[in-house]
């Protein structure tokens, strides 16, 4: 006591009201009111109080003491009794107030469930959160076992609660599903599970209950979105690495996402450009959203899959921001490969359209010409020369009949063309030197085609024997019947005919056996390679062996060194062409 109020022990008290200054003055008239009464009850005051000591803190006393008061004056002239201080137990018990009160309050708000059971697995306690679970009040459910509570969740939380009582270890983060109205309404908790012990032994299972059934409904809505739409998404963190990828991108990049995740996309998918040329990631797009939280559109641009071919795309991209920070981007993309296809195919009609005016306007304009390339006898026979067709353009280019002759064909131009390409035949065949000129397989079985060859040789005064007429085994294979009356009254005119390409087509013996052929020509790819290629040099021999049996000459296209042409000789081989005996060149 003396040191409580600052003094020495043994020290004199300065006096009575000393001791009664100190008390706090929100407890003065109380201890007063109450040293009163117990003075005139006979008996000494135990009252609990708090004193002001000189340093100005606040201790909290329990005593029996009597202030013996002067009768005449008054007042305290000593003091009689002993003091406890109970400041260290008063405050331990606030704190515990306030703890049990935070515990209740949470057990009877909060909107987490709290439960206690037992080592029978019987409901000790739990809060209102909890009880809704089951839909019946807390007091129905404590003293009943978990299985009699929810029985459609018992075989669920089982084992669980079995494993914390057997090993102490708390579980946590559980996935429960229930059925709250009827199958159609399901619900989703998440559970942890801790023992509770008393002087270390286990005495039962505390359980705490979130319900997240909101997300995962939400996720689940998000899995159908993401697993059902066509496009392409995918997310990428603040560092350009994938964190999510749904099913479409997986299915159109050829990557499961678990190979992507973590891996920086630009390096993965996006490092070149579609026609295969590097793109720096300080060029792309996706990094100005990541570093300038902008969102970018791009219509035409280039992933490449996992096999490494190219996917062309369109792509939005948009950052994912918090506050001002950007942390991540979101893609989404679409496969161009059919509107791709769709514009190439655009490109190629408007080209074609092109072309139909160019064609149009050489015609018109006499820039068609023919060139010239030799065949030569290698047996004695009567040399020729094969009259290829060229185009020169505006500009005085000249261009080969690859670039024109399918659109002539394709828009009806051709057989104008065939006509001119007659009468230059018919010209040429006129200076006594045979030729060869080739026809469209629209003008195979164009019978009014018939009477302008047998006009022009007339008039031009030509042995119809020097026209040689290229008839193609596919032109021929497009209409059989035509085809064959055709080649036939060509013969009846006179004129000779070599079956071009011969080897390629699947109708070849028919041929042999129904047309009147002259010469067989040998195509070009089974002579390109013939001094390093047995199987084409089987070919060559075969057909010359069989064409000797029909009466036919053959003539070897596409010659381009010696050793292949002292091969065609070997093989016995009548006529050969190519650039190595010869170029193409206006006549």
């Amino acid at each position: 006591m003396f040191r409580l109020l600052g003094l020495e022990p043994g020290a004199i008290v300065p006096s009575p009201e000393y001791v009664i200054d100190q008390v706090h003055p929100g407890d003065r008239e109380r201890v007063n009111a109450e040293i009163e009464a117990a003075r005139q009850g006979g008996r000494p005051p135990d009252i609990t109080y708090r004193v002001v000591l000189p340093d100005g803190s606040v201790r909290v006393l329990r005593g029996a003491t009597t202030l013996v008061v002067d009768e005449n004056e008054g007042r305290p002239v000593r003091m009689v009794g002993s003091v406890q201080d109970l400041t260290d137990l008063v405050e331990t018990q606030r704190k515990m107030a306030e703890s049990l009160t935070l515990l209740e309050a949470l057990r009877a708000e909060a909107p987490v469930g709290f439960a206690f059971v037992d080592t029978d697995f019987r409901i000790v306690q739990l809060n209102q959160t909890l009880a809704e679970v089951s839909r019946f009040p807390p007091e129905e459910q404590v003293g009943k076992t978990v299985a009699e509570v929810v029985p459609e969740v018992w075989a669920q939380m089982e084992d669980t609660y079995r494993s914390v009582l057997r090993t102490g270890e708390p579980v946590l983060n559980l996935d429960v599903t229930r059925p709250r109205h009827g199958d159609s309404d399901r619900r989703h908790w998440l559970s942890s599970y801790y023992p509770v012990r008393i002087e270390d032994e286990v005495i039962g299972v505390g359980v705490i209950v979130l319900d997240v059934t909101e997300r995962e409904e939400a996720e689940d809505f998000r899995a159908a979105v993401m697993d059902n739409i066509v496009e392409g998404l995918y997310v990428l963190d603040d560092e350009g690495r994938l964190e999510f990828m749904n099913s479409a991108a997986a299915r159109m990049l050829g990557w499961d996402e678990e190979e992507l995740r973590g891996r920086s996309m630009h390096e993965a998918i996006h490092f070149q450009n579609a026609d295969g040329s590097p793109h720096p990631e300080h060029e792309c797009e996706l990094l100005r959203v990541r570093t300038e939280g902008r969102p970018v559109r791009m219509t035409r641009e280039a992933f490449t899959r996992k096999d490494g071919t190219i996917l062309p795309v369109s792509y939005s991209a948009a950052p994912l921001m918090r506050g001002e920070q950007v942390h991540g981007v979101v893609v989404v993309f679409a496969d161009r490969s059919a509107e791709q296809a769709q514009d190439e195919e655009a490109k190629r009609e408007l080209d074609t359209l092109a072309w139909i005016g160019r064609i149009r306007d050489a015609i018109d304009e006499d820039r068609l010409i023919l060139y010239s390339q030799p065949i030569v006898p290698l047996d004695g026979g009567e040399p020729s020369e094969e009259l290829l067709l060229r185009m020169v353009g505006p500009s005085g280019e000249t261009i080969l009949p690859g670039s024109f002759l399918p659109v002539a064909e394709r828009y009806g131009l051709v057989t104008e063309i065939d006509r001119w390409v007659i009468g230059q035949a018919v010209r040429a065949a006129a200076g006594g030197q045979r030729v060869e000129a080739n026809l469209s397989a629209d003008s195979i079985g164009n019978f009014d085609l018939l009477p302008l060859i047998e006009r022009e040789l007339r008039d031009g005064g030509v042995d119809p024997t020097k026209l040689v007429f290229e008839i193609t085994e596919t032109a021929l294979m497009e209409n059989a019947d035509a085809g064959q009356a055709f080649a036939r009254r060509l013969a009846e005119i006179g004129c000779q005919i070599a079956l071009d390409d011969f080897g390629t087509g699947f109708g070849s013996f028919t041929y042999l056996k129904t047309l009147p052929i002259t010469y067989l020509k040998i195509d070009v790819d089974f002579v390109r390679d013939l001094a390093t290629n047995e199987a084409n040099r089987r070919l060559v021999r075969g057909t010359v062996a069989m064409a000797r049996e029909f009466g036919y000459k053959t003539i070897a296209e596409g010659v381009e060194d010696a050793a292949s042409l002292a091969l065609l000789e070997e093989f016995g081989v009548d006529f050969a062409q190519g650039n190595y005996l010869g170029p193409p060149r206006p006549r």
